[in-house]
């Protein structure tokens, strides 16, 4: 019987072990899982995010030379500018659903539609200093689409 209690000890022992090493395993691989997901979602937001300024980058460049292909021929909308100007939009449009699939902010998301509406409805400038002003106002929504979208990549 006296020789029974150090086995008995030792045996308990072991399991003791073996339950908090796995316990330590399966936390410590949770904790590698969730960051390599962290990782991933930073790094497919920082793709998309960056799609989509540039798409509406594009947008606004293309806006500017519809509204003065507008201008030279006032109601053709078969213009090479018009119909670059709609395949844009749509590319744009295309970017702001993947931002809003993406973005846990709502901020974001209402800030990225600004930024699109914003460029896309440019060309209906009824002069060159609105151009301008709507070119800069669609300029600066962008401006605050990636100062949001900074903070939702960090």
């Amino acid at each position: 019987m006296d020789s029974a209690v150090p086995v008995l000890i030792a045996v308990l022992g072991t399991l003791l072990g073996s339950a908090a090493t796995y316990l330590f395993q399966r936390k410590s691989s949770e904790q590698a899982e969730n960051l390599a997901h962290q990782r991933q979602l930073r790094s497919e937001r920082m793709a998309i995010y960056s799609e989509f300024a540039e798409a509406v980058t594009q947008l606004r460049r293309c806006q500017y030379n519809r509204w003065h292909s507008d201008q030279e021929n006032p109601g053709n909308d078969a213009t090479e500018a018009a119909v670059e100007a709609r395949r844009l939009r749509g590319v744009a449009q295309h970017a702001v659903f993947r931002v809003q699939l993406i973005a846990s902010n709502p901020a974001l998301i209402e800030s990225a539609r600004s930024a699109f509406v914003a460029a896309a409805d440019m060309h209906h400038a009824s002069s060159s200093q609105q151009l301008r002003a709507n070119g800069n106002d669609a300029g600066d929504s962008l401006e605050h689409f990636i100062t949001l979208a900074s903070g939702d990549v960090q």
